[in-house]
């Protein structure tokens, strides 16, 4: 996979088997979100259109070198709230690129790969909080 053919993304926390967010993103604008990340939950999902700009700027943090490290990363050492942190990604031929993370608040030594996710999850939640901010306020 290359970032150029990405043409979906997905993004879930799970936190206390709770769905803190759950986000999904398309190269048209289509997106879906529920939540932001933290406890307690938010239960709201909006789904709608926002400017492709956003998805185009999240594909951009992107190195086509991350995908060949898809797979699912079980922390040995899940000290605190459990954490599972999900990234799918869709390209315009129908592959799908996943990675997961399982892994607790109180986990040492996450490795270089956790820390760039979570960066990019991060951004995603600020790129779409403004028009998740406008649903919460219209429902």
């Amino acid at each position: 996979m290359i970032r150029d053919d990405i043409i979906k993304i997905r993004i879930d926390i799970v936190s206390e088997q709770q769905h803190a967010l759950s986000l999904m993103l398309a190269s048209d604008g289509a997106i879906v979100r529920q939540g932001n990340g933290d406890l307690p939950v938010e239960e709201a999902v909006f789904d709608g259109q926002i400017d492709s700009s956003v998805f185009n700027t999240l594909v951009e943090r992107l190195d086509d070198q991350l995908f060949a490290y898809a797979s699912v990363y079980d922390h040995p050492d899940k000290t605190g709230i459990p954490l599972i942190y999900s990234v799918a990604f869709l390209d315009n031929q129908g592959e799908e690129s996943f990675f997961e993370f399982r892994f607790a608040t109180q986990t040492a030594d996450l490795g270089d790969l956790l820390p760039c996710f979570d960066d990019f999850i991060s951004q995603a939640v600020h790129l779409t909080d403004s028009w998740y901010q406008q649903q919460l306020v219209k429902s």
